[in-house]
């Protein structure tokens, strides 16, 4: 409990490169949007967490929008998601909550995620930990998690699915039917035990630490609390439950709300927290402030410590018979041999009076906006923006959408229930939206817009973070075919198996039957609904992951290709004719076989695909099983990647592997073996690929509306469908042509009149980087005659 604030984040155990947690749920109660959007983000992902949520109070929400503009703000709604949460008095509980496939983490006091909270206060914190070896913390941790869900209920759909689905599935804690006893004491360690405090509908703090500890018995009081009640209500209830106490409180000098109109006590005491072990630690040149909550009980033979959210007010702590308004965490220790004040440094010394300088307003009271309508969340996806509203939007009232350099306003349609649309083109960058009425004028508080797009790229998902790290390491060094093929066999046989991921609640042992059935069909992979403006964040990670994978494998041939011409611009204008003569090609990147590699490009290849045309199975069945036969850009992304992947091991590198590493007795034979191995695999299996796709597109109906994502990844089908095409013809053996030629033309014919027949200028800027990357492999001429035979 000795760490301070400004480490919190950084000590978060990284677990190698994979990071030993992928998810974050935290809780605050005021935020600087800024720092946290540049500063405790980059924080978290170099720890490799994914999925983060974050719970603020709603009234503190506006008035942090209120200050910040779109334009410094490049993160927040695409890498991570903020709730606004209402409560009676204030939302307080500050809860850092990070979940990994096997291991849970919680540390929770009383910074908020500021600059001050996070480095320049006085804070306490304190956490538990529970992993594979070890769980003795799990109680703790299981009932801290359902105290966390109880807040999801103010979350929209898609956040509720991100947090209540999407994070329990990869972790092998988090279980919903864990058998929790509230507020009782757990055992931390030998002679430890803990148990956590916090307001519910059956009790308050002050009544569960009633519960607790034998406060006849308790000899000190020990509390320390930036902000009391006026009249100190709090500290004189402490001192009537402990009628044979002192209560010594520890305070600040500079107390912006100490309890300046109590009357003097005998029983209560105040000193200078400034004189104490912990008071007189500063934070480099600057003084720090007192923001941390203890409260300590002493009897003759125990110790009581309690670490959490609360001040020392009748709103956090309530009273024996009724719970504080507020929203508070916390947790109480109980041990025989600790010695607590010594272990935090609060020992007291130097007596003061009470100090006077009390402010007007309390930071914990609710303000008052004067807006008569709220908006609570608003999503943005394919042309379309959602936002949801407490109440019914008038009619008139138009939605302003801001991005720090210019305002649209809108127009809003009334969907269903709380949500309302407006069908408008947005840019990636960021943007704020608020209602106005009709002279422009604000009537609401501001939002982000949360793009879906983008956070569906965070689920925590094993596959999906599998495909981050291939994706980036792609973007930053180019790629490899084999590794790519390897990825993408790996991720459908997983889909078709749903097997692959050992983290989902599946596993629990009061759900293994539930996951015998689901063998047949993984549900959770995709979701109908996002064709539809219902979309939620059932899906793992398809979506925009295989979309950015495919993008970034072509950016990167694009980036190849002007590498390679900007160097030799360089040379011709900095060399010499004679070093220039003597140039490497660089765009040759030949591929030496061993006879040990002969079989396995050709096997590679023919995996991949089998297990696409399995995955085809598999959503036949999930078909039959929802009767929602829709087509989805998954099923276009992973056609477009799976042939392109066997095409590049089959067609592309045709002309790059070189045999001088197999004796050369053998290699003739070796040669055709391994030409004859590829053209089974690409010709067969690839075909075949190929028309079960056509098949399934044919089979399924078009989303209602195609909008310009789909109409993206449709043309992108569509285009290496004619590439394999134009490859089939250019590579295969005259006796292949002749036998399955008829079979290609109409299958590539068929899929033309689905999706449309690209023009020729269309393929050429796409493809033409293609053929320059692959030395030609194919010509541009090549791929207009297959354009031509198409009816």
């Amino acid at each position: 409990m000795e760490k301070n604030e400004h480490a919190i984040l950084l000590d978060i155990p990284s677990g190698g490169k994979n990071g030993k947690y992928h998810s974050a749920v935290l809780t605050t109660y005021a935020i600087d949007l800024i720092h946290f959007d540049n500063q405790l983000l980059n924080m978290l992902h170099r720890k490799q967490v994914c999925s983060i949520n974050v719970f603020a109070d709603t009234n503190q929400m506006d008035k942090s929008m209120e200050y910040v503009s779109p334009i410094y703000m490049r993160h927040i709604g695409k890498e991570y998601s903020i709730t606004s949460i209402s409560a009676v008095g204030a939302f307080h509980p500050k809860i850092n909550f990070f979940v990994g496939d096997d291991a849970v983490l919680v540390v929770f006091g009383t910074g908020n995620l500021t600059v001050t909270g996070h480095g320049k206060n006085h804070e306490a914190f304190t956490g538990f930990m529970i992993d594979e070896t070890d769980t003795t913390h799990r109680p703790l941790i299981e009932e801290c998690w359902q105290y966390l869900c109880r807040f999801t209920k103010q979350c929209n759909d898609y956040d509720h699915n991100r947090i209540l689905r999407e994070i329990p599935e990869n972790c092998t804690f988090l279980d919903s039917s864990f058998n929790i006893v509230p507020h009782s004491m757990c055992k931390v360690q030998e002679g430890l035990n803990a148990a956590l405090l916090y307001n519910d509908s059956q009790s308050g703090i002050l009544q569960q630490i009633s519960n607790l500890v034998p406060l006849n018995e308790v000899q000190t009081i020990t509390l320390l609390s930036p902000y009391f009640d006026e009249c100190g209500e709090s500290l004189i209830t402490l001192s009537q439950l402990c009628p044979n106490s002192t209560v010594n409180v520890l305070i600040h000098q500079d107390c912006a709300l100490p309890p300046s109109g109590m009357l003097p006590n005998s029983s209560i005491h105040f000193y200078d927290f400034s004189e104490t072990k912990r008071g007189e630690i500063a934070f480099k040149t600057y003084e720090r402030q007192l923001h941390a909550k203890v409260l300590h009980f002493k009897t003759n033979d125990a110790e009581y410590c309690m670490v959490g959210s609360a001040n020392a007010t009748l709103a956090g702590l309530g009273t024996i018979t009724h719970r504080g308004i507020n929203e508070e965490f916390g947790v109480l220790y109980h041990s025989t041999k600790q010695d607590f004040l010594s272990t935090l440094g609060l020992k007291t010394k130097k007596r003061i009076d009470v100090p006077t300088n009390r402010s007007k307003h309390s930071n914990e009271a609710p303000s008052e906006t004067g807006r008569r309508l709220r908006l609570l969340s608003a999503y943005y996806e394919s042309g379309k923006l959602n936002v949801y509203s407490n109440e019914e939007i008038p009619d008139g009232v138009l939605l302003s959408i801001d991005n720090g350099i210019e305002t649209l306003v809108s127009e809003l349609k009334h969907d269903k229930g709380n949500r309302y649309s407006t069908d408008i083109k947005l840019a990636k960058t960021q943007y704020t939206c608020y209602l106005v009425d009709k002279d422009k004028k604000s009537i609401s508080n501001k939002l982000f817009v949360n793009w879906t797009e983008f956070l569906a790229t965070t689920n925590p998902s094993k596959m999906s973070r599998n495909l981050n790290r291939f994706i980036s390491r792609i973007e930053n060094e180019g790629y490899d075919g084999m590794e790519v093929a390897d990825m993408l066999s790996d991720v459908m046989w997983d889909l078709v198996n749903d097997a692959g991921e050992k983290v989902s609640p599946k596993i629990k042992v009061s759900s293994e039957d539930k996951r015998q059935s689901d063998l047949s069909l993984p549900e959770i992979k995709y979701n109908s609904e996002y064709d539809n403006d219902d979309a939620k964040s059932s899906r793992i990670f398809q979506i925009d992951r295989t979309s950015r994978l495919i993008e970034c494998i072509e950016e990167s041939i694009r980036k190849k290709i002007r590498s390679i011409d900007d160097a030799i611009i360089d040379e011709e204008e900095e060399g010499s004719a004679e070093t220039s003569n003597n140039r490497e090609i660089e765009e040759q990147e030949d591929i030496f076989l061993s006879k040990q590699l002969l079989k396995g490009y050709g096997e590679l290849s023919t995996s991949l695909l089998m297990k696409y045309q399995k995955m085809i199975s598999k959503r036949y069945e999930q078909v039959k099983a929802t009767g929602d036969g829709v087509i989805t850009r998954d099923d276009l992304n992973f056609f477009s990647l799976s042939m392109f992947a066997a095409m590049e091991i089959c067609y592309l590198n045709k002309f790059r592997y070189k045999f001088d590493q197999i004796p050369y007795s053998s290699r003739n034979f070796s040669q055709k073996q391994f030409y004859d191995s590829l053209e089974r695999s690409i010709s067969n299996v690839g075909l075949d690929s190929l028309e079960k796709f056509v098949k399934f597109c044919n089979t399924m109906k078009l989303p209602a509306q195609r909008d310009e994502n789909f109409n993206k990844v449709s043309s992108r089908s569509m285009k290496y469908a004619i590439l394999y095409g134009t490859l089939f013809n250019r590579l295969s053996h005259i006796e292949t042509i002749r036998i399955l030629g008829k079979r290609l033309q109409k299958a590539v014919d068929s899929l033309a009149v689905l999706f449309g027949k690209p023009s020729f200028e269309t393929l050429t800027k796409e493809l033409e980087p293609l053929s320059e990357r692959y030395d030609y492999v194919f010509r541009m001429n090549h791929v207009e005659n297959m354009i031509r035979s198409l009816s």
